[in-house]
């Protein structure tokens, strides 16, 4: 008895594909402004951010990426009940990211103390965040408590 295997191989492949593809689709942002723009105002061109809390884990997620063909936004805050993406979740992180106004040379302790307060957060136990700046260089920035 034979098994053929690659017609599964097939069905998975094409599975994994139309899943990757729908998810894509609900993130991307049509209403931002274009790159140039984005990145003179906020400074940065990626954003990725997870702050833990005492009392809830990931309270904070939120990502934003400004590429070649889209931008694309995610925002879950569990202390607010929020969890938003694409236009939505842009148009809450866009005055968050104006005010924040990041640059690369600010240290680490000042990039955590004016995200974590921009986000409404006083204490955290974990604190991680990834940014691309307009010029494509990458800082990380994390902390545990």
């Amino acid at each position: 008895m034979k098994i053929r295997k690659y017609p599964l191989l097939g069905s998975a492949i094409m599975s994994s594909f139309l899943l990757l593809a729908a998810c894509g689709d609900k993130e991307e942002v049509t209403d931002a402004p274009d790159k140039d723009t984005t990145q003179s105002e906020f400074g940065f061109q990626s954003f990725d951010l997870d702050i833990d809390t005492a009392d809830q884990k990931d309270a904070i997620e939120a990502s934003f990426d400004i590429d070649v063909s889209d931008t694309e936004a995610e925002y879950v805050n569990q202390l607010e009940s929020k969890n938003l993406s694409g236009n939505e979740a842009y148009a809450e992180l866009e005055p968050i990211f104006k005010e924040l106004s990041l640059t690369k040379d600010m240290s680490k302790e000042e990039v955590i103390e004016k995200v974590s307060k921009a986000f409404g957060v006083d204490e955290y136990t974990e604190f991680e965040l990834e940014i691309e700046f307009a010029d494509g260089d990458t800082q990380e920035f994390n902390d545990k408590k």
